[in-house]
């Protein structure tokens, strides 16, 4: 972890909060990587934005809660942003001291608990939607007889320690929202193995950020004004095939923490084929590996210079840059399934995927699919991945279901059901 991270975490401990949060319909929950686009000197969430925008068109009132350790808030964030952050780190620094103290069971945080309790009762929020809602939260919503979800922000799989069965299977139920918003089948039946028993629903809206650019609407001002952006910076001019290296944060399995020397050695060998792009991990910008961006500069002077572009590939949204894209390279990035849905194969490197491998079930379900593949991490197979996959792209994936619970979402939401 960063050690500024730390540092915050520690001043932030004898911080005394003065919040003030306005009422509202709505309550979000992110955390600095996921408010992950630059728009207009304001930090806009992807997921949590566009949902937000969506409930505001229904004359619905939002506000959001950066989670701990989190930065971006106020002036800075594109929507309402506020966060405790006082209160979070000493809850958050009372959690990890009773969970070494007690390692069998879950540390539960009754200060983190009130803390959430406090932020309902004053905001008089509804419903509340989030990225990786806390037990807390979620045992606070349901005391109060608030509907709270979880909307999927990555990979799900068994192995996941948040959504895999062995993890979460014997919470109580009241440790759990009453949803999980999801982005494909695959990740709805990881989850409704377990979780359709205890009474919490599966909903498959599929990724709203990607469905905004499959079908972009007029009134669609954000997506407009990201288009032109891109078309303006003349990318790519000469027209050439597109591969996009999707990087993963803390990669511990990686000597230099980036790519494996295989990957760099192809890039360097056919630049002049294919155009490159790298893309850093909204983490490595923002969030638990702010560390590393810093440290991929000085590896891209030294490795790549004048062989990719990353700038950018980073910036903009990634369902643009897909677009743009023929072929995903990754070491294992959930890249790969917004990939898969707007119809572009994706090759993952890292031997833990493969069959026997800790993590052989990610992915599954685009496995399955043939969008995508496991390869080795040598030079050979990924030239011969290039070859292979590079001119494999397909039709995106069909978005009306998706659509269709999306709107039933968006009704539910907007229902005053109060007495």
């Amino acid at each position: 972890m960063d050690f500024r991270i730390v540092l915050k975490i520690v001043r932030d401990c004898i911080r005394w909060d003065r919040v003030t949060y306005p009422h509202a319909d709505v309550l979000t929950v992110a955390h600095d990587n996921d408010r992950s686009l630059l728009h207009e000197g304001r930090w806009y969430s992807p997921l949590i934005d566009t949902l937000e925008d969506d409930m505001r068109q229904r004359g619905l009132t939002c506000i959001s809660v950066a989670r701990i350790i989190s930065r971006i808030k106020g002036a800075l964030s594109y929507g309402k942003a506020f966060s405790p952050e006082g209160a979070f780190a000493r809850a958050l620094v009372a959690k990890r001291l009773k969970g070494l103290l007690w390692r069998r069971c879950y540390p539960y945080s009754h200060m983190e608990e009130n803390i959430w309790g406090r932020i309902l009762d004053v905001s008089g929020v509804r419903r509340v939607i989030a990225i990786q809602p806390s037990r807390e939260l979620c045992v606070a919503c349901r005391q109060r007889g608030i509907w709270v979800a979880d909307i999927q922000h990555g990979v799900i799989g068994d192995s996941h320690t948040w959504y895999g069965e062995s993890f979460r299977g014997d919470d109580r139920v009241d440790y759990l929202p009453h949803a999980f918003l999801c982005w494909d089948h695959g990740s709805k039946q990881v989850i409704a193995r377990w979780a359709q028993a205890k009474g919490v629903e599966t909903i498959v809206t599929g990724n709203r950020w990607v469905a905004r650019f499959l079908e972009p609407r007029l009134e669609d001002t954000l997506v407009s004004e990201l288009m032109e952006t891109y078309r303006a910076c003349n990318i790519n001019p000469e027209g050439k095939p597109t591969i996009l290296v999707a990087l993963s944060w803390g990669a511990v399995h990686i000597p230099n923490g980036f790519m494996v020397d295989s990957l760099r050695d192809v890039i360097r060998q056919t630049s002049d084929r294919y155009y490159w792009f790298v893309r850093l991990h909204p983490n490595q910008l923002n969030g638990f590996a702010t560390h590393e961006g810093p440290k991929f500069r000085r590896y891209f002077e030294e490795n790549l210079k004048g062989h990719i572009e990353w700038e950018y590939a980073t910036r903009l949204p990634l369902p643009l840059v897909l677009s743009q894209v023929d072929l995903v390279i990754s070491w294992n990035s959930s890249v790969s399934v917004e990939a898969a849905q707007m119809g572009r194969p994706t090759c993952l490197l890292d031997p833990r995927l493969q069959p026997g491998g800790d993590w052989q079930d990610l992915y599954e379900y685009y496995k399955n699919l043939g969008m995508i593949h496991l390869i080795q991490p040598t030079y050979a197979a990924i030239f011969e991945a290039i070859e292979k996959f590079g001119n494999k792209k397909k039709s995106a994936e069909n978005f009306q279901p998706y659509n269709a619970e999306y709107e039933k979402l968006l009704q539910f939401l907007a229902k005053d059901d109060t007495p």
